[in-house]
Parts: structure tokens; C-alpha cells; sequence
């Protein structure tokens, strides 16, 4: 509201004459203050934010018994240095003003502990500032501060320091007298390097210095004993000092987008704080360089891939050489370029080129990898298809260097459009020609790799001594497989610790040197040495005449033919290795029955009438989305015909599929190759829910492909009723939702006729969250309402429910792929005393009851996962932003009778149910007193995973789960890693549910 001076000034008159002690004028496009402010001598408090003041009067100083005094949100340029009279104030609060320095005087407020400056436009500040010995929180962040002067140091009692989003390029020695600092805030500055003097802040618990220009870190950081956060990415850095792993209260360590971070490698990175700080503790007993990578061969069948590798290597020339089937590794031994006595070991991946392989053969052509695409000079460029293979490794290796090597130029010369290829493919970085019959270019090819593979980011890679040691003892193991008890065995050996063992086990997968996955229960008593081994077995099925002609069926009786040599336990293995890359499902009819996809007919079967049938069923709804692709590499859409099976109608050909979901919702996905699309539509009542999920996993799929390009269209809505050709750019309509901009045009509409952005995102995109909820609200208000709909209305409330659990838990998908916070994650709070804690819940006994996460399906465990929470207080202190986040998706669930709930009868179940959703609905609301006093987060990046915000209440919650039940029986919960990539808790009746 906006108040006249007259107002004001009543105002004034009235608060003096009741001795008022606090006044509330924010808010009320003030432009100045009347001297008559002076009158309040009483006043405490006086809140002033929000409004236009440009200056203060000088009389302001007359209120002796100001403690408060809040200004942001104004327009203020200067401070009068009256104002240094204000000597009983302890909070002075000035952000986002215009203020560019500050009055000398103000030292002189020697009681004030809580000063804000951020928002102005502040180049320095004064000496003086010293003279403040109580502040203990001072915010100066997003100003234009170049330096800090020396005598900040005697802020002896200073906690919280906010100096991010100014243009720091260095810091003064004299910061680490700031002896009780514990947050300290420098991100987005200039900072190049840090002083080792800041290994003095002892009592530092968060340090923000990501989005700087820091190359490296001084090694006596490891001395900041008590930190907990340490915020890195998007920084220069090369390498972390192993001197950082002595920081044994670290729990969050950022480190994204470092580009040149070559220790720890990405694949440790990526396992999390513990894996990192795990290596780094290796690492600091002793470490080795290892001269070993990845050279890859790829190129059409018989151009001569084997014979090249045989002259590489010095071999004889056979002229009887048979063709390549799977995959052959061999080692290539070459000189360093530069470092003299060093020899560089290549594992040379030498793949068959028939197309048939391509989809098995792109789960090994891996990122950081050396790349030869051979093709035959004599057939030329266009039969060599390399365009094709061009594509295909820009999509899974997009940073890997590509050398071309034409081959038989003993027969003709090579031709081809080097110059247009180099454009187009800037991975290309060098083109040689040789004849492995006469051994002609063969040592310049030679050298050429050598200096290629002397730049790979694998090369010369540091390992802890340990860690090294158990990698070549396992390579040169003589088994082709092991249990993992024998892994541990051989890393024991090794001097490997422990808690190493699991991180160094899950690296060497990544590196691809053995296949291990841990957390599949049909897989993980198994580790393979030699991978490729399986693809042998795996190409054995895929040439088979039987599944050829039978159209992809793989019996079991086959597999017997086929892997006759290899144990029945291996072969059950294997077949399992099948699904696990989504090779091949086993069908729900006939469990010795496998699908593989790679095989199915070309030809699409007649699914027309089936896919114009729910149209006539009753209300039916559209939504489709366009994937424009630059090339479809082999493995879509056929990998995702294998892994979403679990929908299957038996309608599948090579390029599409027809799914259905609870007979209600049909999906058809179609790859177009001639036109580079895949194309996913989904038809039913409310056809979002089904959508999303399947969009999921086409999401997941293309992932894979991490240099794919790709443009998502949305077709129009249509207008007045008919259809419309016009495609939308997906990006574009979300951003247009993100600023606020609620309609679209559409460039084909014959009248003025704007389309909804929310319409049109619903179900593509969980940004218009709040319209999904709002939309579950009215159906289960309609759901009371409307009788004679109840049907479509409970199928519509059900779907819109599954939608909104299942996009719940995607937010914490990252969190939940680490070692350091994965746990369960939905649950209620329940009270000891259901009435005592309404008056008080500070003291207060509180319980959590874990939930099973199966979207739309949420219910409590049945067998135990109901612990108490020792310190309720603190814990909610610790979690209350997650817990609001949850509860807003939890108030809209209903109980579910099932199997799985089958403790209690239907009434009382349902009773339980509804007290707890009431205490967690009342919970929420108090949440917010549970703010630390005076706390405040020690990051606040605008442009942070949302992930982040949560990451200390899932480990506060995996924290009091694991004390409670350090077995982590966790109510019988278990993670399962859905095809679509969503990680969810779940229990043993629905898991199952999962289970190939």
C-alpha cells in the first residue's frame, strides 16, 4: 500500500505515544523519512524494506534504543555518518540498494553481529570495518568488490563471510586470522589460486569456490579438519592434491565441469564424495603413472581391420585371414613420442564389421579412447560407409580423436573428401594410407597413432601403486571368470583396502575391463575378466540360422546347442548378460523363450486396427513427441523394444513397437531412418501418465549416445477441432513457460488463436508441476462430485497420481546413484503423543515409517522400516526442505489395499493412513520454525542441480536409517534401477514386478 507523509506521520505520533518498540513500514513506496522519526526513542525494531527511499535523515540517530533496523529493497546511495550513533543495533540490514561505499563511521556500531551489504555496488571497503569485533555474519555478495583490505582479519568473532558474485582475484594472507570463521562464500570471483594461509580456518565447516578460475588447490587445505562442504566445479582445475582425502568430515565435494581434471578420473568422480576421497587416500600411500588406453578399430566388414593390426604389430601378412566375428583384443606396444623409456600399451578392440554386431559392439567403442576407421581404398569412401561409422562415433565418443587409414592402396590410390569430412567431423585428426601386404605406410601409421595415443586422457593416468598392482594381477589372471569373492581376494593381495575394494572394482568396469554389476541380483555372483568372451557367445545367437529364420526366438533348447561348452550356471549367465544390454527379453508367456531384438523382421506387422481400436473405446486422448536425430545408430529403436518388454502386445518389427499399459493406454514408437526420427505416441483417457514413463526410457537410451544431435518436437494442439501440421521446438515452448508466457502461436492457425504452453507440456515436462498438482486436486474434488463419470475421473486421478510419485523420486535420481545418500526416501512422520505434540513438538518423540516408492502405489512396509527420531528437533532442522518437498506429493496419496499391506484389516489400515497424512500435513506447516537461527546455506548457486538443495537431508535420513538398523534391513525395501532409469525403494511384491 502506499502511505502519504500525513499518514506517516500519524504513524510516527501514534508509535510515539505508545511507546511502540517495534514498527512495520515495509512495503509502502516511501520516498523519505520525516525528521520526526527521532520521536521514537522507545523503538527496537524498525522495519523500513521495500519501499523507495533514496536517503536517511540525519535524526535517525537519535533512536538510542534501535536493535534492528532493516533498509533492503530500497534506493539508498550513501549512509549519513550520523547513523554511527545508532550504538545499541546489532542487525543492520542494506541489500540490494545502490549503495557504492560505506561512511567510515560506521565502525563505529561496535555492538552490531549481523551486517547486509549484498545487492549493492560497493568497489572496496573501508579499514575501519575492522573496528566491528562483534559481527559475526557479514553478506557482501553481488557487488564490485576487486580486493578485500588486510584488516577484515580482525573480525575476531565473524562465523559467516558472503563474498561470491563480486571480482576478487586474490585473497589478503591476513584471512586466516578470521579464527571462528565456518562459512565462507567465494564463488563466481576471479580467484586463480588460494593462499595456503587459509589452511588456518580451522573451524571452516562449508567453503564455496566454484565457478572460478582455479587451476589447482595448495595442499594444506587438508588441514581445514572440521569442513563438511567444499564447492569446486566449474574451475580449472587439473588435479586434486591426495592431501584432500585427510578431510575425514568431508561429505559433499563438488568437482563438475573441470574440464581438464585428470585426477581423480571421471569415472571415480562420478561414484561420489566417498570414491573420491577413497582414491585420493590410496593415492597419498604411494601412486604410479600407467601408460596404458584404448585403441578401437571399426570399419566395414573386410576392409582389412585384422591385417592392419598384424603389420602394426609387426606380424606376417596372411593372406588366408578370416573374418572377424565379435570382437578380438590384442596389446600393440608403441614408444612415447616424447618421453624417452617410456613404452605405451594399447588394447587394441578389434571389431567385426558386419552390421549384424553394430548394436553389441557399441556397448565397448567408450569416450577417451583412440579411434582408426578403416575402409578400402579400392571399394572407395562410399562403400566404406564413412559417413555411417562418422556418425555413429561422434554419438558414443565424442571427444575422442578419429584417425582414417585407408587400406589396399596397393590396389588404388585413396580419394576422398578430406577436406569436407575434417568440417563436418572435426574429431578427424589425421588421414593415412597403407598396404598391409606390402607394408607400405605402415611406420608412418605407426607414428601417428603413437602421437595421438600420447595425448589420451587414459594415458599416463595416475593410480594409487596399490589399485595398479590389483588391476594387473587380475588382467593377467588365466580364468575367463571369478566370484567376487575372488576379486576381493586378489585386491587383498594387493594391499587394497576394504572400503577401496568396491570403488576400484566398479572403475575397472568402467574402463571396461571386466563386467561386474554389483547390483543385479541375477548377475552379481559372477565377474567377467574377459568381455569378449561373452560377445563370442553373444555373436553365436545372433548368426544363427534358427533365430534368423524364426524371427529373433531363441530357445532354450538353442542356447543349449549354441553354448554347449560352457557350464548350464554360465549359460543362465549369459542370457542374462542378453537382457542386461538389451539384446533380448524372455517373453511372459513362456519363460524358455527369449525375444532378440536385433533379429526381428524388418517388415511392420499389421498393428493399424488395434491402434484405431482404443479410439473407439471411449474417451480418448493424443500425445506425441518427435526426436529429430542427426543419424539412428544401431541399437534404436531395438534396445528399447528389449528393455520396456514388460509392455509388450506382441506387435514388433526391427524399427517399432506397440505397447499397451492396463488396456487403457496404447504406445506406438517407430524409428524412421530415411527421415532420422524416432517418434513416440501415446493414446488413452489420460495418456500422459504413460508417456512420461516411456519417454523416460527413450531419454535413457539416448543418453548412450552422448554426442548425438537431437531437436524434440511437439505437434500442435490442432484448432477448432481439426488436426494440425504444425511442430513446435520443444526447448523453446519450455522456455517460453519458464518466463512466465502461458500461450504460443501457431505459425499455420488461419485465425488469431493462441495455443497453452501448459497444454501442450503436460506430460513432456515437469516443470508445470504445479498445474499437474493442482489438476489431481480438482479430479479427486470431482471424484466426490461426479457419480456418473467416477470411472474416467478415478482412472485420470490414478494416473495423475503415479505421474507425480514417479517424477517425485526422479528429482533424487543422482543422489540415489551414490554410495554416500542412497537410501529410502518416502515415508511419514508419526508422534509419540499424538496430542502433546500440537502444543509443543520441540522434545516431542517423532517415528518414521518408510514407504514402498511404486509409483501410485505408495504404502508402508509391512515388515519393520518404523524407527524413532532420537532428536526431532534437530533432524527436522536438518531435512525440513525435503520433507515440504515430499509431503506436497504425499498429501495427494490414498491408502492401497493389496497384498503388500496386509498387517492390518482394510479400516484400520485406512485409519493409520489418514493420521498419518493429517500429522504430516500439520508437520508441514511448522516446519519452518525448525530453521537454524541465523543459519544460512553456504551456497546458494541459482543455477545448482535442484538435487543439491537436498543432499544433506538424504544423508541426515541414510544417517538415523543406518544407526537404526545398521543391517539395512530398511522394512525389506529394495533398490531396483527401473528400465527407465528411475531408482526406487521398493518392496518384495512389487520389485518382482521389475525382474526380467
Amino acid at each position: 500500500m502506499q502511505v502519504t507523509n500525513e499518514e506517516l506521520l500519524q504513524i510516527i505520533e501514534q508509535a510515539a505515544k505508545e511507546k511502540t518498540t517495534e514498527l512495520y513500514l515495509s512495503d509502502n513506496q516511501l520516498s523519505s523519512l520525516p525528521p520526526e522519526i527521532s520521536q521514537l526513542s522507545n523503538l527496537t525494531k524498525l522495519y523500513l524494506s521495500d519501499n523507495q527511499l533514496s536517503s536517511l535523515p540525519p535524526e535517525i540517530s537519535q533512536l538510542s534504543n534501535l536493535r534492528w533496523l532493516y533498509l533492503d529493497n530500497n534506493q539508498l546511495s550513501s549512509l549519513p555518518s550520523e547513523i554511527s550513533q545508532l550504538s545499541n543495533l546489532t542487525k543492520l540490514s542494506l541489500h540490494n540498494n545502490q549503495l557504492s561505499s560505506l561512511p567510515p563511521e560506521i565502525s563505529q556500531l561496535s555492538n552490531l553481529t549481523r551486517l547486509s551489504l549484498d545487492n549493492n555496488q560497493l568497489s572496496s571497503l573501508p579499514p575501519e570495518i575492522s573496528q566491528l569485533s562483534n559481527l559475526r555474519w557479514l553478506s557482501l555478495h553481488h557487488n564490485q568488490l576487486s580486493s578485500l583490505p588486510p584488516e577484515i582479519s580482525q573480525l575476531s568473532n565473524l562465523r559467516w563471510l558472503y563474498l561470491d558474485n563480486n571480482q576478487l582475484s586474490s585473497l589478503p594472507p591476513e584471512i586466516s586470522q578470521l579464527s571462528t570463521l565456518t562459512g565462507l562464500s567465494l564463488h563466481h570471483n576471479q580467484l586463480s589460486s588460494l593462499p595456503p594461509e587459509i589452511s588456518q580456518l580451522s573451524t571452516l565447516t562449508g567453503l564455496s569456490l566454484h565457478h572460478n578460475q582455479l587451476s589447482s588447490l595448495p595442499p594444506e587445505i587438508s588441514q581445514l579438519s572440521n569442513l563438511t562442504e567444499l564447492f569446486l566445479n566449474n574451475n580449472q582445475l587439473s588435479s586434486l592434491p591426495p592431501e584432500i582425502s585427510q578431510l575425514f568430515n568431508l561429505t559433499r565435494l563438488f568437482l563438475e565441469n573441470n574440464p581438464q581434471l585428470s585426477s581423480p578420473p571421471p569415472e571415480i568422480i562420478e561414484q561420489g564424495t566417498q570414491a573420491i576421497l577413497t582414491y585420493l587416500r590410496e593415492r597419498l600411500e604411494g601412486s604410479l603413472r600407467q601408460w596404458i588406453s584404448k585403441l578401437l578399430v571399426v570399419g566395414e566388414g573386410g576392409v582389412g581391420k585384422t591385417s592392419l593390426l598384424r603389420a602394426l604389430r609387426g606380424e606376417k601378412f596372411d593372406t588366408q585371414e578370416s573374418t572377424t566375428h565379435g570382437i578380438e583384443i590384442k596389446w600393440l606396444d608403441l614408444t612415447h613420442p616424447s618421453k624417452a623409456g617410456t613404452t605405451m600399451h594399447l588394447k587394441t578392440w578389434d571389431f567385426g564389421g558386419q552390421e549384424i554386431y553394430h548394436a553389441t559392439h557399441q556397448f565397448f567403442l567408450t569416450n577417451r579412447s583412440l579411434f582408426l576407421l578403416a575402409w578400402n581404398a579400392r571399394l572407395g569412401f562410399e562403400q566404406g560407409k564413412l559417413y555411417y561409422w562418422l556418425d555413429t562415433i561422434k554419438a558414443l565418443a565424442p571427444e575422442s580423436p578419429i584417425l582414417l587409414v585407408a587400406t589396399h592402396i596397393d590396389e588404388r590410390d585413396a580419394d576422398l573428401p578430406l577436406a569436407e569430412l575434417r568440417r563436418k567431423y572435426p574429431q578427424i585428426i589425421e588421414h593415412c594410407k597403407i598396404s598391409s601386404k606390402i607394408s607400405r605406410g605402415v611406420e608412418e601409421l605407426r607414428q601417428a597413432i603413437a602421437k595421438a595415443a600420447a595425448k589420451l586422457p587414459l594415458m599416463g593416468e595416475i593410480w594409487p601403486t596399490t589399485w595398479l598392482n590389483a588391476a594387473n594381477a587380475i588382467r593377467t589372471q588365466p580364468k575367463k571368470q571369478i566370484t567376487p569373492q575372488q576379486l576381493w581376494d586378489i585386491m587383498a593381495e594387493s594391499k587394497v583396502a576394504d572400503i577401496s575394494k568396491e570403488v576400484l572394482a566398479r572403475w575397472l568396469y568402467e574402463l571396461g575391463e571386466i563386467l561386474y554389476f554389483q547390483d543385479n541380483e541375477e548377475l552379481n555372483d559372477t565377474v567377467i575378466l574377459k568381455p569378449q568372451w561373452v560377445t563370442e557367445y553373444i555373436s553365436k545367437v545372433l548368426e544363427s540360422e534358427d533365430v534368423i529364420n524364426r524371427k529373433g526366438i531363441f530357445t532354450r533348447q538353442e542356447m543349449n546347442q549354441l553354448w554347449r561348452d560352457l557350464e548350464p550356471s554360465m549359460r543362465d549367465h549369459f542370457l542374462h548378460l542378453m537382457e542386461r544390454f538389451d539384446l533380448s527379453y524372455r517373453t511372459q508367456e513362456n519363460r524358455d523363450l527369449s525375444l532378440v531384438v536385433e533379429r526381428l523382421p524388418l517388415d511392420a506387422p499389421n498393428y493399424e486396427q488395434k491402434w484405431q481400436q482404443i479410439k473407439q473405446a471411449g474417451e480418448c486422448n493424443e500425445i506425441s513427441m518427435k526426436f529429430q536425430l542427426n543419424t539412428i545408430p544401431a541399437g534404436i529403436p531395438t534396445w528399447f523394444i528389449a528393455r520396456q518388454h514388460r509392455f509388450t502386445t506382441g506387435i514388433h518389427w526391427r524399427n517399432g513397437v506397440l505397447f499397451a499399459y492396463e488396456q487403457e493406454h496404447l504406445a506406438l514408437v517407430e524409428a524412421v531412418k530415411s527421415d532420422r526420427y524416432l517418434q513416440l505416441t501415446v493414446r488413452g483417457v489420460y495418456p500422459q501418465n504413460f508417456f512420461a514413463l516411456l519417454k523416460d526410457g527413450i531419454e535413457l537410451l539416448l543418453r548412450r549416445f552422448p554426442g548425438l544431435d537431437i531437436q524434440r518436437k511437439i505437434p500442435c494442439l490442432g484448432h477448432n477441432g481439426k488436426p494440425c501440421s504444425h511442430e513446435f521446438d520443444y526447448e523453446q515452448v519450455r522456455k517460453r513457460f519458464q518466463r512466465n508466457k502461458l500461450t504460443i502461436e501457431c505459425p499455420k492457425a488461419t485465425e488469431d488463436e493462441d495455443i497453452s504452453v501448459i497444454e501442450l507440456l503436460q506430460g513432456l515436462d515437469w516443470t508445470i508441476k504445479d498445474a499437474v498438482l493442482d489438476s489431481l486436486k480438482d479430479l479427486k474434488k470431482s471424484n466426490n462430485e461426479i457419480k456418473d463419470k467416477l470411472d474416467d475421473i478415478q482412472n485420470k486421478a490414478d494416473n495423475l497420481l503415479e505421474l507425480t510419485q514417479r517424477e517425485f523420486t526422479k528429482d533424487f535420481r543422482r543422489q540415489q546413484a551414490i554410495i554416500d545418500s542412497h537410501c529410502p526416501n518416502v515415508f511419514v512422520l508419526r508422534p509419540h503423543d499424538a496430542k502433546a505434540w500440537k502444543k509443543n513438538l520441540v522434545g516431542q518423540k517423532l517415528y518414521l515409517q518408510l514407504y514402498c516408492q511404486e509409483p501410485g502405489c505408495w504404502h508402508p512396509t509391512q515388515e519393520g522400516g518404523l524407527y524413532e527420531i532420537n532428536e526431532p528437533a534437530k533432524w527436522l532442522r536438518e531435512t525440513a526442505p525435503y520433507i515440504s518437498r515430499l509431503f506436497s506429493v504425499l498429501r495427494y496419496a490414498a491408502p492401497i489395499v493389496g497384498p503388500f499391506v496386509s498387517l492390518l484389516n482394510d479400516q484400520e489400515y485406512e485409519k493409520v493412513f489418514k493420521n498419518d497424512l493429517e500429522f504430516t500435513k500439520e508437520l508441514a506447516a511448522k516446519l519452518p520454525q525448525f530453521k537454524e537461527p541465523g543459519g544460512f546455506p553456504i551456497d546458494r548457486d541459482e543455477d545448482f542441480d535442484p538435487e543439491r538443495a537436498d543432499g544433506a537431508a538424504l544423508r541426515a535420513l541414510r544417517q538415523l536409517l543406518e544407526e537404526k538398523d545398521p543391517q539395512q534391513h530398511w522394512g525389506g525395501l529394495k533398490k531396483v534401477l527401473t528400465p527407465e532409469g528411475h531408482y526406487l525403494w521398493l518392496c518384495e511384491h512389487h520389485a518382482a514386478e521389475y525382474k526380467r
